[in-house]
Protein backbone atom coordinates (compact mmCIF):
# COMPACT_ATOMS: atom_id res chain seq x y z
CA UNK A 1 0.00 0.00 0.00
CA UNK A 2 1.38 3.50 -0.84
CA UNK A 3 2.60 5.91 2.08
CA UNK A 4 0.27 8.63 3.11
CA UNK A 5 1.39 11.83 1.71
CA UNK A 6 0.30 15.19 2.80
CA UNK A 7 -2.49 16.62 -0.36
CA UNK A 8 -4.84 19.37 -0.95
CA UNK A 9 -7.12 16.42 -1.92
CA UNK A 10 -7.22 14.84 2.18
CA UNK A 11 -10.75 17.02 2.32
CA UNK A 12 -13.67 14.60 2.88
CA UNK A 13 -15.44 16.33 0.73
CA UNK A 14 -12.87 15.74 -2.42
CA UNK A 15 -12.84 12.05 -1.29
CA UNK A 16 -17.14 11.81 -1.44
CA UNK A 17 -16.84 13.66 -4.87
CA UNK A 18 -13.89 11.63 -6.39
CA UNK A 19 -15.83 7.89 -4.65
CA UNK A 20 -19.36 8.97 -6.57
CA UNK A 21 -17.47 9.49 -9.93
CA UNK A 22 -15.43 6.10 -9.83
CA UNK A 23 -18.03 3.81 -7.70
CA UNK A 24 -20.77 5.25 -9.04
CA UNK A 25 -23.93 2.44 -7.83
CA UNK A 26 -21.74 0.27 -5.76
CA UNK A 27 -23.31 -0.21 -2.29
CA UNK A 28 -21.36 1.96 0.47
CA UNK A 29 -23.69 1.92 3.36
CA UNK A 30 -26.43 -0.65 4.48
CA UNK A 31 -28.10 0.49 7.16
CA UNK A 32 -31.55 -1.58 8.26
CA UNK A 33 -33.75 -1.96 5.19
CA UNK A 34 -31.71 0.53 3.26
CA UNK A 35 -28.88 0.56 0.95
CA UNK A 36 -27.05 3.43 -0.24
CA UNK A 37 -24.82 3.67 -3.37
CA UNK A 38 -21.80 6.23 -3.32
CA UNK A 39 -23.61 8.51 -5.79
CA UNK A 40 -26.44 8.35 -3.85
CA UNK A 41 -24.63 9.41 -0.93
CA UNK A 42 -22.87 12.25 -2.37
CA UNK A 43 -26.04 13.27 -3.74
CA UNK A 44 -28.10 13.48 -0.13
CA UNK A 45 -24.66 15.20 1.68
CA UNK A 46 -24.65 17.61 -0.70
CA UNK A 47 -28.48 18.56 -0.19
CA UNK A 48 -28.18 18.49 3.48
CA UNK A 49 -24.93 20.40 3.25
CA UNK A 50 -26.37 23.33 1.14
CA UNK A 51 -29.88 23.33 3.66
CA UNK A 52 -27.00 24.32 6.41
CA UNK A 53 -25.80 26.98 4.08
CA UNK A 54 -28.84 28.37 3.94
CA UNK A 55 -29.55 28.22 7.52
CA UNK A 56 -26.23 30.44 7.97
CA UNK A 57 -23.60 27.76 8.97
CA UNK A 58 -20.44 29.03 6.79
CA UNK A 59 -16.86 27.61 7.97
CA UNK A 60 -15.63 27.06 11.41
CA UNK A 61 -19.03 26.99 12.82
CA UNK A 62 -20.03 24.06 15.12
CA UNK A 63 -23.27 21.84 15.28
CA UNK A 64 -23.47 19.77 17.71
CA UNK A 65 -24.75 15.98 17.20
CA UNK A 66 -26.58 13.82 19.33
CA UNK A 67 -27.99 10.88 17.32
CA UNK A 68 -27.62 6.75 17.29
CA UNK A 69 -25.96 5.45 14.75
CA UNK A 70 -28.01 6.44 12.01
CA UNK A 71 -28.16 7.54 8.45
CA UNK A 72 -28.48 10.80 9.27
CA UNK A 73 -25.68 10.93 11.31
CA UNK A 74 -23.40 10.32 8.65
CA UNK A 75 -24.98 12.72 6.30
CA UNK A 76 -24.81 15.25 8.82
CA UNK A 77 -21.41 14.36 10.01
CA UNK A 78 -20.32 14.61 5.80
CA UNK A 79 -22.17 17.21 4.90
CA UNK A 80 -20.59 19.89 7.61
CA UNK A 81 -16.78 18.45 6.23
CA UNK A 82 -18.29 19.53 2.50
CA UNK A 83 -18.92 23.19 4.02
CA UNK A 84 -16.13 23.46 5.97
CA UNK A 85 -17.96 23.26 9.52
CA UNK A 86 -16.86 21.23 12.48
CA UNK A 87 -19.33 18.75 13.93
CA UNK A 88 -19.50 18.11 17.67
CA UNK A 89 -20.40 14.46 18.35
CA UNK A 90 -22.14 14.11 21.59
CA UNK A 91 -22.46 11.16 23.69
CA UNK A 92 -26.16 10.70 23.99
CA UNK A 93 -25.77 8.46 27.25
CA UNK A 94 -25.27 12.11 28.82
CA UNK A 95 -27.60 14.34 30.94
CA UNK A 96 -28.00 16.80 32.96
CA UNK A 97 -25.08 18.70 34.18
CA UNK A 98 -22.09 17.35 31.63
CA UNK A 99 -24.74 17.21 28.51
CA UNK A 100 -25.01 21.00 29.41
CA UNK A 101 -21.56 21.53 29.80
CA UNK A 102 -20.87 19.95 26.55
CA UNK A 103 -23.03 21.37 24.88
CA UNK A 104 -22.09 25.03 26.00
CA UNK A 105 -18.33 24.47 25.59
CA UNK A 106 -18.14 23.50 22.12
CA UNK A 107 -20.00 26.60 21.17
CA UNK A 108 -22.44 24.81 19.00
CA UNK A 109 -25.56 27.30 17.26
CA UNK A 110 -27.41 23.75 15.89
CA UNK A 111 -28.04 20.99 18.00
CA UNK A 112 -28.70 17.75 15.31
CA UNK A 113 -31.26 15.65 17.35
CA UNK A 114 -32.42 11.93 17.37
CA UNK A 115 -36.09 12.50 19.21
CA UNK A 116 -35.49 9.77 21.59
CA UNK A 117 -33.06 12.49 23.21
CA UNK A 118 -35.73 15.28 23.33
CA UNK A 119 -36.29 14.78 26.98
CA UNK A 120 -32.60 15.11 28.02
CA UNK A 121 -32.44 18.18 26.40
CA UNK A 122 -35.96 19.52 27.73
CA UNK A 123 -34.14 19.12 31.40
CA UNK A 124 -31.45 21.66 30.31
CA UNK A 125 -32.37 23.41 27.55
CA UNK A 126 -33.14 26.71 29.87
CA UNK A 127 -29.53 26.69 30.32
CA UNK A 128 -28.01 26.06 26.80
CA UNK A 129 -26.52 29.48 26.38
CA UNK A 130 -25.80 29.20 22.09
CA UNK A 131 -27.86 26.52 20.68
CA UNK A 132 -30.89 28.41 18.16
CA UNK A 133 -31.73 25.90 16.26
CA UNK A 134 -32.72 21.90 17.06
CA UNK A 135 -32.74 19.78 13.54
CA UNK A 136 -35.28 16.73 14.93
CA UNK A 137 -35.30 13.13 13.46
CA UNK A 138 -38.24 11.80 13.82
CA UNK A 139 -39.93 15.23 15.04
CA UNK A 140 -42.27 14.72 17.66
CA UNK A 141 -45.06 16.74 19.44
CA UNK A 142 -43.61 16.03 22.81
CA UNK A 143 -41.95 17.25 24.79
CA UNK A 144 -41.70 20.25 22.86
CA UNK A 145 -38.43 22.76 23.26
CA UNK A 146 -39.54 26.11 23.86
CA UNK A 147 -36.47 27.72 24.35
CA UNK A 148 -34.93 27.90 20.48
CA UNK A 149 -36.26 27.06 17.46
CA UNK A 150 -36.92 23.50 16.06
CA UNK A 151 -37.27 21.51 12.76
CA UNK A 152 -37.93 18.48 11.08
CA UNK A 153 -34.38 17.03 10.16
CA UNK A 154 -35.81 15.78 6.88
CA UNK A 155 -36.62 19.43 5.74
CA UNK A 156 -32.40 19.89 5.14
CA UNK A 157 -33.42 17.75 1.91
CA UNK A 158 -35.42 20.07 0.03
CA UNK A 159 -32.42 21.84 -1.37
CA UNK A 160 -30.21 21.04 -4.42
CA UNK A 161 -27.83 18.18 -4.99
CA UNK A 162 -25.25 20.10 -6.57
CA UNK A 163 -22.00 20.61 -4.89
CA UNK A 164 -21.76 23.24 -2.43
CA UNK A 165 -18.94 25.86 -3.83
CA UNK A 166 -16.93 26.14 -0.55
CA UNK A 167 -13.35 25.93 -0.72
CA UNK A 168 -12.74 23.40 2.28
CA UNK A 169 -8.44 23.37 3.20
CA UNK A 170 -6.60 19.51 4.57
CA UNK A 171 -6.03 21.47 7.31
CA UNK A 172 -9.82 22.78 8.70
CA UNK A 173 -11.16 21.57 11.25
CA UNK A 174 -13.45 18.89 10.48
CA UNK A 175 -14.47 17.63 14.02
CA UNK A 176 -14.16 18.48 18.09
CA UNK A 177 -14.70 14.91 19.53
CA UNK A 178 -14.33 14.46 23.38
CA UNK A 179 -12.24 12.73 25.58
CA UNK A 180 -11.84 12.53 29.17
CA UNK A 181 -8.51 12.92 30.54
CA UNK A 182 -6.45 13.11 33.53
CA UNK A 183 -8.23 16.05 35.38
CA UNK A 184 -11.29 18.19 34.90
CA UNK A 185 -13.81 17.24 33.02
CA UNK A 186 -14.07 16.41 29.35
CA UNK A 187 -11.87 18.07 26.73
CA UNK A 188 -12.84 18.57 23.08
CA UNK A 189 -9.84 17.46 20.71
CA UNK A 190 -9.66 19.35 17.43
CA UNK A 191 -9.29 17.71 14.64
CA UNK A 192 -8.58 18.58 11.27
CA UNK A 193 -9.37 16.92 7.63
CA UNK A 194 -6.35 15.29 7.20
CA UNK A 195 -6.05 14.17 10.68
CA UNK A 196 -9.43 12.41 10.19
CA UNK A 197 -8.40 11.14 6.62
CA UNK A 198 -5.14 9.74 8.42
CA UNK A 199 -6.62 7.79 10.63
CA UNK A 200 -8.80 5.99 8.61
CA UNK A 201 -5.58 5.06 5.96
CA UNK A 202 -3.94 3.74 8.97
CA UNK A 203 -6.89 1.30 10.14
CA UNK A 204 -7.15 0.35 6.05
CA UNK A 205 -3.09 -0.15 6.59
CA UNK A 206 -3.14 -2.45 9.36
CA UNK A 207 -6.27 -4.08 8.49
CA UNK A 208 -5.56 -4.62 4.92
CA UNK A 209 -9.24 -3.02 3.99
CA UNK A 210 -9.73 -3.49 0.06
CA UNK A 211 -12.74 -2.45 -2.46
CA UNK A 212 -13.96 -6.13 -1.81
CA UNK A 213 -14.23 -5.40 1.93
CA UNK A 214 -17.57 -5.45 3.79
CA UNK A 215 -17.17 -3.57 7.16
CA UNK A 216 -19.42 -4.69 10.13
CA UNK A 217 -19.62 -1.29 11.87
CA UNK A 218 -21.36 -1.43 15.65
CA UNK A 219 -19.41 1.06 17.16
CA UNK A 220 -20.39 4.80 17.73
CA UNK A 221 -20.19 7.21 15.80
CA UNK A 222 -19.56 9.77 18.46
CA UNK A 223 -16.46 7.50 19.04
CA UNK A 224 -13.07 8.39 16.89
CA UNK A 225 -12.79 4.53 16.22
CA UNK A 226 -16.44 4.30 14.86
CA UNK A 227 -15.72 7.86 12.72
CA UNK A 228 -12.38 6.41 11.10
CA UNK A 229 -12.25 3.13 11.58
CA UNK A 230 -15.85 1.82 10.88
CA UNK A 231 -16.43 4.92 8.54
CA UNK A 232 -13.65 6.39 7.19
CA UNK A 233 -11.11 3.58 6.89
CA UNK A 234 -13.90 1.74 3.96
CA UNK A 235 -14.64 4.77 3.01
CA UNK A 236 -11.22 5.86 1.93
CA UNK A 237 -10.70 1.87 0.86
CA UNK A 238 -14.34 1.68 -1.51
CA UNK A 239 -15.70 -0.94 0.37
CA UNK A 240 -18.98 -1.27 1.76
CA UNK A 241 -20.17 -0.61 5.75
CA UNK A 242 -22.91 -2.70 7.28
CA UNK A 243 -24.19 0.17 10.04
CA UNK A 244 -25.95 -1.44 13.01
CA UNK A 245 -27.14 0.17 16.19
CA UNK A 246 -24.97 -0.89 19.14
CA UNK A 247 -23.63 -4.41 19.58
CA UNK A 248 -25.94 -7.55 20.35
CA UNK A 249 -23.84 -10.49 21.43
CA UNK A 250 -26.69 -12.80 20.55
CA UNK A 251 -26.76 -11.36 16.92
CA UNK A 252 -23.12 -10.92 16.09
CA UNK A 253 -22.18 -13.85 14.54
CA UNK A 254 -25.24 -14.26 12.60
CA UNK A 255 -25.28 -11.17 11.09
CA UNK A 256 -21.38 -11.82 10.41
CA UNK A 257 -22.51 -14.45 8.40
CA UNK A 258 -25.93 -12.94 6.67
CA UNK A 259 -24.26 -9.54 5.34
CA UNK A 260 -20.66 -11.65 4.29
CA UNK A 261 -18.56 -9.82 6.02
CA UNK A 262 -14.66 -9.73 6.14
CA UNK A 263 -13.95 -6.88 8.40
CA UNK A 264 -14.77 -5.91 11.60
CA UNK A 265 -13.58 -3.68 15.12
CA UNK A 266 -13.71 -3.23 18.54
CA UNK A 267 -12.64 -3.63 22.20
CA UNK A 268 -11.65 -6.05 24.39
CA UNK A 269 -14.84 -6.18 26.37
CA UNK A 270 -16.51 -7.12 22.85
CA UNK A 271 -13.82 -9.73 22.51
CA UNK A 272 -14.36 -11.33 25.99
CA UNK A 273 -18.37 -11.31 25.55
CA UNK A 274 -17.99 -13.24 22.43
CA UNK A 275 -15.10 -15.66 23.82
CA UNK A 276 -17.56 -16.73 26.60
CA UNK A 277 -20.42 -18.10 24.86
CA UNK A 278 -20.53 -21.93 24.46
CA UNK A 279 -18.81 -22.75 21.76
CA UNK A 280 -20.90 -23.64 18.40
CA UNK A 281 -20.17 -26.47 15.87
CA UNK A 282 -20.36 -23.12 13.01
CA UNK A 283 -18.07 -21.30 15.49
CA UNK A 284 -15.53 -20.24 12.67
CA UNK A 285 -18.10 -20.53 9.60
CA UNK A 286 -18.31 -17.73 8.19
CA UNK A 287 -16.24 -15.05 5.98
CA UNK A 288 -14.84 -12.90 8.36
CA UNK A 289 -11.05 -12.88 8.55
CA UNK A 290 -10.01 -9.33 10.88
CA UNK A 291 -11.07 -8.16 13.88
CA UNK A 292 -9.22 -5.03 15.14
CA UNK A 293 -9.19 -4.63 18.65
CA UNK A 294 -8.12 -1.69 21.12
CA UNK A 295 -6.12 -4.25 23.72
CA UNK A 296 -6.20 -7.56 22.61
CA UNK A 297 -6.74 -9.97 25.73
CA UNK A 298 -3.60 -12.10 25.91
CA UNK A 299 -4.86 -14.78 27.64
CA UNK A 300 -7.59 -15.68 24.92
CA UNK A 301 -5.66 -14.11 21.76
CA UNK A 302 -4.56 -17.47 20.58
CA UNK A 303 -7.93 -19.94 21.18
CA UNK A 304 -9.93 -16.74 20.06
CA UNK A 305 -8.06 -16.52 16.57
CA UNK A 306 -8.44 -20.18 16.15
CA UNK A 307 -11.44 -21.19 17.42
CA UNK A 308 -13.41 -18.34 15.42
CA UNK A 309 -10.97 -18.48 12.10
CA UNK A 310 -10.00 -15.16 12.19
CA UNK A 311 -7.02 -12.89 13.21
CA UNK A 312 -7.03 -10.49 15.90
CA UNK A 313 -5.24 -7.40 15.54
CA UNK A 314 -3.66 -5.65 18.28
CA UNK A 315 -3.94 -1.47 18.30
CA UNK A 316 -2.65 0.92 20.93
CA UNK A 317 -4.55 4.74 19.94
CA UNK A 318 -6.09 7.59 21.48
CA UNK A 319 -8.57 10.06 20.06
CA UNK A 320 -5.44 12.97 20.27
CA UNK A 321 -2.95 10.75 17.80
CA UNK A 322 -4.95 7.82 17.12
CA UNK A 323 -2.84 4.70 15.94
CA UNK A 324 0.76 5.46 16.44
CA UNK A 325 1.32 1.55 17.61
CA UNK A 326 -0.11 -1.19 16.04
CA UNK A 327 0.00 -5.04 15.06
CA UNK A 328 -0.26 -5.71 11.87
CA UNK A 329 -1.06 -8.60 9.42
CA UNK A 330 1.27 -10.02 9.08
CA UNK A 331 3.34 -9.02 12.30
CA UNK A 332 1.14 -10.01 15.18
CA UNK A 333 3.25 -11.17 18.56
CA UNK A 334 0.62 -12.18 21.07
CA UNK A 335 0.51 -10.02 24.27
CA UNK A 336 2.27 -7.36 22.55
CA UNK A 337 -0.27 -4.16 20.70
CA UNK A 338 2.58 -4.42 17.88
CA UNK A 339 5.15 -1.92 16.66
CA UNK A 340 5.39 2.02 16.11
CA UNK A 341 4.09 3.28 13.11
CA UNK A 342 7.95 4.48 12.49
CA UNK A 343 7.50 6.25 9.10
CA UNK A 344 4.87 8.47 10.80
CA UNK A 345 5.70 8.89 14.19
CA UNK A 346 8.67 9.03 16.91
CA UNK A 347 7.71 7.43 19.96
CA UNK A 348 10.11 6.92 22.92
CA UNK A 349 8.55 5.76 26.45
CA UNK A 350 9.90 8.46 28.89
CA UNK A 351 10.28 8.61 32.77
CA UNK A 352 8.55 11.02 35.43
CA UNK A 353 11.88 13.58 34.05
CA UNK A 354 11.05 12.76 30.53
CA UNK A 355 14.42 10.92 30.08
CA UNK A 356 14.26 7.32 27.73
CA UNK A 357 13.65 4.33 29.84
CA UNK A 358 15.97 1.79 28.64
CA UNK A 359 14.43 -1.85 26.77
CA UNK A 360 12.34 -3.49 29.02
CA UNK A 361 11.60 -0.85 31.68
CA UNK A 362 7.83 0.28 31.54
CA UNK A 363 7.51 4.41 30.47
CA UNK A 364 5.49 7.01 29.36
CA UNK A 365 4.34 6.81 25.47
CA UNK A 366 5.41 9.82 24.10
CA UNK A 367 4.65 10.51 20.72
CA UNK A 368 6.11 13.18 18.07
CA UNK A 369 4.50 13.04 14.51
CA UNK A 370 6.77 13.60 11.59
CA UNK A 371 4.06 14.92 8.97
CA UNK A 372 1.76 17.89 9.60
CA UNK A 373 -1.64 17.72 10.66
CA UNK A 374 -1.42 13.69 11.60
CA UNK A 375 -2.23 14.91 15.05
CA UNK A 376 -4.78 16.87 17.21
CA UNK A 377 -4.45 20.86 16.88
CA UNK A 378 -4.84 20.83 20.20
CA UNK A 379 -7.77 20.89 23.63
CA UNK A 380 -10.44 23.48 22.60
CA UNK A 381 -10.67 26.45 24.54
CA UNK A 382 -8.16 24.98 26.84
CA UNK A 383 -4.68 25.83 25.79
CA UNK A 384 -2.67 25.43 29.20
CA UNK A 385 -3.77 21.81 28.62
CA UNK A 386 -2.48 21.65 25.50
CA UNK A 387 0.67 23.03 26.35
CA UNK A 388 0.91 20.60 28.93
CA UNK A 389 -0.02 17.28 26.82
CA UNK A 390 2.86 18.63 24.77
CA UNK A 391 5.60 19.04 27.20
CA UNK A 392 9.54 19.48 25.63
CA UNK A 393 7.14 19.37 22.43
CA UNK A 394 6.53 15.59 22.36
CA UNK A 395 2.48 14.33 23.18
CA UNK A 396 2.63 12.36 26.24
CA UNK A 397 -0.06 9.83 26.09
CA UNK A 398 -0.33 9.59 30.27
CA UNK A 399 0.19 5.32 29.44
CA UNK A 400 2.96 3.26 30.65
CA UNK A 401 4.48 0.32 28.01
CA UNK A 402 7.81 -1.51 27.71
CA UNK A 403 9.50 -2.39 24.53
CA UNK A 404 11.32 -5.60 23.85
CA UNK A 405 14.13 -5.65 21.95
CA UNK A 406 12.68 -6.45 18.73
CA UNK A 407 10.62 -3.99 19.39
CA UNK A 408 7.00 -4.76 20.29
CA UNK A 409 5.28 -2.53 22.96
CA UNK A 410 3.53 -4.38 25.60
CA UNK A 411 0.88 -1.91 27.42
CA UNK A 412 1.31 -1.71 31.25
CA UNK A 413 -1.14 0.93 32.87
CA UNK A 414 -2.67 4.31 32.73
CA UNK A 415 -1.03 7.10 34.80
CA UNK A 416 -4.60 9.26 33.80
CA UNK A 417 -6.40 9.59 36.57
CA UNK A 418 -9.83 8.14 34.40
CA UNK A 419 -11.76 4.65 34.22
CA UNK A 420 -11.72 2.28 31.29
CA UNK A 421 -15.17 0.42 31.04
CA UNK A 422 -16.77 -1.31 28.18
CA UNK A 423 -14.64 0.97 25.59
CA UNK A 424 -15.72 3.89 27.22
CA UNK A 425 -13.29 6.39 28.80
CA UNK A 426 -14.99 7.76 32.50
CA UNK A 427 -13.43 10.55 33.97
CA UNK A 428 -13.60 9.92 37.36
CA UNK A 429 -13.43 13.96 38.29
CA UNK A 430 -16.76 13.85 36.32
CA UNK A 431 -18.84 11.47 38.15
CA UNK A 432 -17.32 12.48 41.41
CA UNK A 433 -18.58 16.14 41.14
CA UNK A 434 -22.28 14.45 40.34
CA UNK A 435 -21.83 12.18 43.64
CA UNK A 436 -20.84 14.75 45.68
CA UNK A 437 -23.63 16.98 44.80
CA UNK A 438 -25.99 14.71 47.05
CA UNK A 439 -26.68 16.03 50.47
CA UNK A 440 -25.92 13.94 52.36
CA UNK A 441 -22.11 13.25 50.94
CA UNK A 442 -19.38 15.04 51.97
CA UNK A 443 -16.61 14.20 49.71
CA UNK A 444 -15.73 10.60 47.45
CA UNK A 445 -13.34 8.93 45.18
CA UNK A 446 -13.91 7.18 42.10
CA UNK A 447 -11.29 4.40 41.32
CA UNK A 448 -11.35 1.61 38.47
CA UNK A 449 -11.29 -2.00 39.59
CA UNK A 450 -10.12 -4.73 36.94
CA UNK A 451 -13.46 -6.77 35.87
CA UNK A 452 -12.59 -9.58 32.96
CA UNK A 453 -15.84 -8.68 31.01
CA UNK A 454 -15.65 -4.55 30.58
CA UNK A 455 -11.82 -3.73 31.66
CA UNK A 456 -12.82 -1.98 34.61
CA UNK A 457 -15.31 -1.42 36.85
CA UNK A 458 -16.43 1.78 38.80
CA UNK A 459 -15.98 2.09 42.38
CA UNK A 460 -16.70 4.66 44.77
CA UNK A 461 -15.70 4.99 48.37
CA UNK A 462 -17.36 7.46 49.93
CA UNK A 463 -17.32 9.88 53.35
CA UNK A 464 -20.98 11.27 54.16
CA UNK A 465 -21.76 14.40 56.51
CA UNK A 466 -22.13 14.11 60.34
CA UNK A 467 -25.65 12.94 60.71
CA UNK A 468 -26.95 11.86 57.16
CA UNK A 469 -27.06 8.64 55.41
CA UNK A 470 -27.60 7.20 52.23
CA UNK A 471 -28.75 3.57 50.93
CA UNK A 472 -26.30 2.39 48.22
CA UNK A 473 -29.28 2.08 46.00
CA UNK A 474 -30.77 5.11 46.62
CA UNK A 475 -27.52 6.47 45.65
CA UNK A 476 -27.28 4.68 42.33
CA UNK A 477 -30.60 5.91 41.45
CA UNK A 478 -29.37 9.69 42.16
CA UNK A 479 -26.41 8.58 39.46
CA UNK A 480 -28.75 6.55 37.23
CA UNK A 481 -30.85 9.72 37.06
CA UNK A 482 -27.89 12.38 36.40
CA UNK A 483 -24.97 10.70 34.30
CA UNK A 484 -24.72 8.45 31.40
CA UNK A 485 -25.22 4.23 32.24
CA UNK A 486 -21.46 3.25 31.67
CA UNK A 487 -20.91 6.17 34.78
CA UNK A 488 -22.76 4.71 37.01
CA UNK A 489 -21.03 3.32 39.71
CA UNK A 490 -20.94 -0.70 40.80
CA UNK A 491 -19.32 -0.87 43.79
CA UNK A 492 -19.94 1.45 46.48
CA UNK A 493 -17.97 1.40 50.11
CA UNK A 494 -18.96 3.57 52.83
CA UNK A 495 -15.07 5.53 54.54
CA UNK A 496 -14.74 7.50 58.09
CA UNK A 497 -12.40 8.99 55.66
CA UNK A 498 -10.45 8.82 52.66
CA UNK A 499 -6.82 7.89 52.33
CA UNK A 500 -4.53 10.95 52.14
CA UNK A 501 -0.94 12.18 51.67
CA UNK A 502 0.76 13.76 54.44
CA UNK A 503 -0.85 17.64 53.33
CA UNK A 504 -4.02 16.62 52.98
CA UNK A 505 -5.21 17.37 49.84
CA UNK A 506 -4.21 14.46 47.60
CA UNK A 507 -6.43 11.25 47.89
CA UNK A 508 -4.64 7.89 47.96
CA UNK A 509 -6.56 6.40 45.24
CA UNK A 510 -4.80 3.23 44.90
CA UNK A 511 -5.93 2.39 48.36
CA UNK A 512 -8.76 2.45 47.43
CA UNK A 513 -9.27 -0.46 44.88
CA UNK A 514 -9.59 -3.78 46.46
CA UNK A 515 -13.28 -5.08 47.02
CA UNK A 516 -13.87 -6.08 50.57
CA UNK A 517 -16.29 -7.78 52.62
CA UNK A 518 -17.40 -3.94 53.46
CA UNK A 519 -18.14 -3.17 49.41
CA UNK A 520 -21.48 -2.67 47.87
CA UNK A 521 -21.75 -4.66 44.78
CA UNK A 522 -24.83 -3.16 42.60
CA UNK A 523 -25.02 -6.63 40.28
CA UNK A 524 -24.82 -8.87 43.30
CA UNK A 525 -27.70 -6.48 45.06
CA UNK A 526 -29.71 -7.14 41.87
CA UNK A 527 -30.30 -3.22 41.07
CA UNK A 528 -31.01 -2.59 37.85
CA UNK A 529 -30.19 1.18 36.06
CA UNK A 530 -33.35 2.33 33.84
CA UNK A 531 -31.47 1.45 31.06
CA UNK A 532 -31.16 -2.29 32.01
CA UNK A 533 -34.91 -2.50 32.58
CA UNK A 534 -35.77 -1.45 29.68
CA UNK A 535 -33.94 -3.52 27.74
CA UNK A 536 -35.73 -6.39 29.49
CA UNK A 537 -39.16 -5.02 28.83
Amino acid sequence: MEQFKISEKNVLGCILEENAKLMGDKTFLIYEDNEISYKQLNLTVNKIANGFLNLGIKNGDKVAIMMENCLEFIYTWFALSKIGAIEVPINFFHKGEVLKYLINYSDAEILVLSGAYIRQIKKIENDLTNIKLALIDPLSPEPRLKKFAIEPYNSLLNNPATPPEINVKYNDLMAILFTSGTTGISKGVMLTHNQMIFQGYMYVYTCGITNEDRMYHYLPLFHEAGQCGGTLAPLIAKGTIILKKSFSATKFWDEIREYKITKTGGFEPIVRILHKAPPQENDGDHLLRVFVCGHVPPDIHEDFQNRFNVKLIDAYGMTETDMSISATLNDIKIGSCGKAHTQYFEVKLFDEYDMEVPIGTPGEIAIRPLLPYIVMEGYYKMPEYTLRAFKNLWFHTGDLVYKDENGFYYFVDRKKDMVRRAGENVSSKEVEEIINSHESIKECAVVGVKDEIVGEEIKVAIVLKRGKSVLPQELIEYCDKRMAYFMVPRYIEFLEELPKQLDGQKIIKEKLKDINSNTWDRKKAGIKLKREKEKNN
